[in-house]
């Protein structure tokens, strides 16, 4: 009985063991596959140029980002562009449809979730100790037939995203995550990677379709990726607002 109650044990802490070492060697393989952690950390900016396909909308896109975590994007609705940009300090926006074409800072939910996805655009795993983040194994599933690893990031603020990396290749396929829609309220936000191509050395996606709560939204197809571009920390900080005209003087 002694015996078996060791054995079992031992099973027990050899399981937590090969789980912390699966992790890694999962990461390490996944970084591989995409072109190796150097080349990964070369890349300091980018540039992408792509047509979002929403509720029948084609929405041209383009998006820039500069380590560490700095983003600007620019959307074309019909005549008329969005852009959101965050400066690493702040969320800023012009919004023609509030009726404005000044730029006008953002806050709350909003802004957190415009946070959020400029510290995803650099590589999650990179680092990622360092950075104050865990990864953890939770198993192995399929996803629409495909065998995955599933992999839960706690970022270091709390925050969990899901990766489902492929179990034969070790790409990522999909990443999941929660986002706040309001008070008490939550949706179930999933974006599928597709048509990865080498850019700089480095395996990107060129095909993302998103679904929230298990209804498909619409798709990003990437048509040009820049990398190492020039981009001043200026790029993304929010303009001075316009001087007001001046008051004219009566005669």
């Amino acid at each position: 009985m002694k015996k078996f109650i060791v054995l079992l044990t031992a099973l027990i802490l050899l399981g937590f063991m090969c789980q912390g070492q699966s992790v890694d060697e999962i990461i390490a393989k996944n970084m591989e596959v995409k072109g190796g952690i150097e080349k990964i950390q070369a890349i300091k900016t980018s540039k992408m140029t792509g047509t979002m396909t929403m509720m029948n909308m084609e929405i041209k896109t383009t998006m820039w980002y500069k380590e560490p975590g700095m983003m600007k994007m620019e959307m074309m609705f019909a005549d008329k562009m969005m852009t959101f940009s965050y400066d690493g300090n702040i969320v800023w926006q012009i919004s023609p449809f509030t009726g404005s074409d000044e730029a006008q800072e953002v806050t709350g939910q909003e802004a957190e979730q415009i946070k959020d996805n400029a510290d995803m655009m650099g590589d999650p795993f990179v680092d990622y100790k360092q950075k104050g983040h865990r990864v953890e194994l939770e198993g192995k599933e399929e996803l629409e037939g495909t065998p995955v690893f599933k992999l839960k990031l706690t970022k270091k603020g709390g925050k969990i995203i899901y990766y489902f990396i492929d179990a034969e290749s070790f790409i990522e396929l999909k990443i999941q995550m929660t986002r706040k829609i309001g008070e008490g309220q939550e949706m179930t936000l999933e974006t599928y990677f597709g048509d990865y191509k080498e850019v700089a050395g480095v395996m990107s996606p060129h095909s993302l379709n998103i679904k929230i709560n298990g209804q498909d939204q619409g798709n990003i197809l990437v048509n040009t990726y820049e990398t190492n571009v020039e981009l001043d920390d200026n790029f993304f900080k929010m303009p001075a607002k316009k001087p007001a005209p001046p008051v004219e003087q009566e005669k």
